[in-house]
């Protein structure tokens, strides 16, 4: 299962401003979890037109970096100046790893190589 929270900001929030909050949360989490792994456990992006941010990441680091953010976020902003929801999805194969296995090239499916078993 993948999750995505989707923070949704009211208009006074300034997006530019968020931004440098989430970039903060992810020093933090840095400090407690490593720059390569916090990076490497997380997406996200910043929507204007929808004034929204979306961060992609199921990892403890990923879900620190998420607290971290939705704490300095009602500190800077206040509880009511944004919402939080999150969804849960199922992880589909990339494209790549897909053609591998249709083709044959593929490792066979092992787990040790990220590639997985695919139907």
């Amino acid at each position: 299962m993948k999750t995505i929270h989707r923070f949704r900001f009211e208009p006074e929030v300034p997006l530019e401003q968020a931004e440098t909050t989430l970039v903060l949360a992810i020093i933090a989490a840095e400090a407690l979890h490593g720059q390569a792994a916090v990076r490497l456990s997380m997406r996200y992006l910043f929507g204007e037109e929808k004034r929204a941010c979306v961060i992609d990441g199921d990892s403890e680091a990923a879900r620190h970096v998420i607290l971290i953010f939705t704490q300095f976020l009602i500190h800077e902003f206040g509880e009511n100046a944004f919402q939080v929801t999150w969804e849960q999805h199922e992880a589909k194969p990339s494209k790549a790893t897909r053609d591998e296995a249709k083709s044959g090239n593929g490792c066979g499916g092992c787990a040790a190589c990220g590639k997985g078993v695919v139907a």
